[in-house]
């Protein structure tokens, strides 16, 4: 038979090959999840044209050149009730990744407590404290009945990260955390271009309000000379009804823009998070000598600041460390915990010390051997986690290549075409002219004055709302690539 001894070392033999793979395994585990080459997205260096200006490191306040717009912004952003509800989400993950880097340390709790019990005579403790109390003991060791219990101490219990599973718990959390600043982040940019595109709405509608209220006047100067004309039996009613029914037709037009500022200015003011008030605004002339810096130039790699490809790559790092922490639930764990106080049944020997002091100390190493497939299909959903992720990440970043570049096409295909549509303003313009002159010296009929102001008033109208759109469209580029330094 082996000895002792042999025994012995033959189980140092087996033991320190297991510490060292421990180790080992405990050191891979604190590695920190990172992207890999696969996981990476790999975008061109730029989109339509050279870099130029790095639009994203503006401020919204550098952005925009209306003073007026900066003030709704910041009213905005200070009293919308939906931007108020995403910073408190922020405030709940902020909750969750203290209670993530908290599980790295100790739990230790202090506890006081007192109290009173009596045994019966004819039962096991009764009978044992009564046989307890000899004569031969100290009096002031006597148990005494009813039994009074005073206890004050601290204790403590601490799981090891030997494995580097809590840390991964952590990384998670803070991952987090991180993904909803950047959500955070997201709110506030929409809010901003929410805000602007309804102000800039406002502004081409009251122009569009003024060129009706022109076009009104212009045809009921023709119906007015038309009727002078009709009594002098140079021309029938139907020419008089048909300015009369255009300029009806008109006044309806402005009543329904009317209606749409009336509508849009509630909606501009519950966005700010008021009751409806009366929305002052830069006049439209004013808004067309207004530039904005996107049209400078944008480099790709601004797609990196956008919070939603972030938060998407946020979210991947922290199913990497669910994952980690999910495989590493099938090692053993290591608790350690104690306590410390003093504890008497006699108030005045409560605090006594040695005598009345009380400790005890205990480790323990659990392995998980059969939990009916709990971990393991734990595990599988990480990983399943993880590569939705993954593909969430991609599907982002490319969505957000593919959106910055149609918007940039979008702009630079708008400014061409505002230069032909002013042009083509002109041109009606003069047409109308002409049409009424020749009007009043016969050479042309009253059909050809209402299609030449019918045309022109279209081609106002059209004009503003590609205007309007053209800044709108600054404005959904400029939220694109990021929103900018706040």
């Amino acid at each position: 038979m082996k000895t002792m001894k042999q025994t012995i070392n033959m189980k140092k033999t087996y033991l320190y090959p297991c510490i060292i793979g421990l180790c080992l395994l405990a050191i891979s585990g604190c590695k920190a999840p990172a992207l890999t080459a696969e996981e990476k997205v790999t975008l061109p260096d730029t989109y339509l044209q050279e870099n130029g200006n790095n639009i994203a490191l503006l401020s919204w306040k550098d952005f925009f050149p209306d003073e007026i717009l900066k003030a709704y912004i910041d009213m905005a952003l200070a009293h919308n009730h939906s931007f108020l509800q995403t910073m408190e989400n922020v405030s709940i993950a902020r909750s969750q990744m203290r209670v993530g880097k908290g599980a790295l340390l100790p739990e230790i709790a202090l506890g006081v407590g007192a109290g009173v019990q009596r045994f019966g005579d004819y039962t096991m403790d009764g009978v044992g404290n009564s046989t307890t109390n000899t004569p031969d003991l100290d009096p002031e060791k006597h148990i005494p009945s009813p039994y009074k219990d005073f206890n004050i101490g601290i204790s403590f219990q601490w799981e090891a990260d030997i494995w580097g599973k809590l840390t991964n718990k952590k990384r998670a959390a803070v991952s987090r955390w991180l993904k909803s600043v950047e959500a955070q982040k997201l709110a506030r940019t929409v809010l901003i271009s929410e805000t602007a595109s309804l102000y800039y709405d406002l502004i081409g509608l009251d122009k569009q309000y003024d060129i009706l209220e022109d076009a009104i006047r212009d045809v009921q100067a023709s119906y007015e000379l038309t009727s002078e004309l009709m009594r002098e039996g140079e021309v029938s009613r139907l020419s008089v009804d048909q300015f009369l029914s255009s300029r009806i037709r008109l006044e309806a037009e402005q009543i329904a823009v009317k209606q749409q500022i009336g509508e849009t200015e509630r909606a501009l003011a519950l966005l700010l998070g008021k009751l409806p008030f009366e929305i002052k605004r830069t006049s439209y002339a004013t808004l067309l000598r207004a530039t904005f810096p996107v049209q400078q130039g944008i480099p790709a790699d601004l797609l990196a600041r956008r919070p939603d490809v972030r938060a998407a790559e946020l979210e991947l790092l922290a199913s990497k460390s669910d994952a980690q922490a999910a495989r590493k639930s099938f090692f053993p764990s290591l608790t350690l915990g104690g306590s410390a106080g003093f504890n008497a049944f006699d108030l005045s020997h409560w605090f006594s010390s040695p005598a009345s002091a009380v400790y005890n100390l205990a480790a323990g190493l659990t392995a998980p051997i059969f939990r009916r497939n709990e971990i393991r299909a734990l595990w599988e959903s990480a990983k399943s986690n993880q590569r939705i992720a993954l593909l969430n990440y991609h599907q982002q970043a490319l969505h957000a290549y593919q959106e910055v570049a149609n918007l940039l096409e979008a702009t630079q295909l708008t400014e061409q075409r505002r230069k032909l549509k002013r042009e083509e303003c002109l041109v009606h313009r003069r047409s109308v002219d002409d049409a009424n002159e020749l009007f009043r010296t016969g050479f042309v009929g009253y059909l050809d004055v209402l299609t030449a102001n019918e045309r022109h008033v279209d081609c106002e109208l059209e004009q503003v709302e590609l205007n309007i759109y053209f800044c709108q469209l600054n404005t959904l580029l400029y939220r694109s690539l990021g929103g900018g330094e706040f």
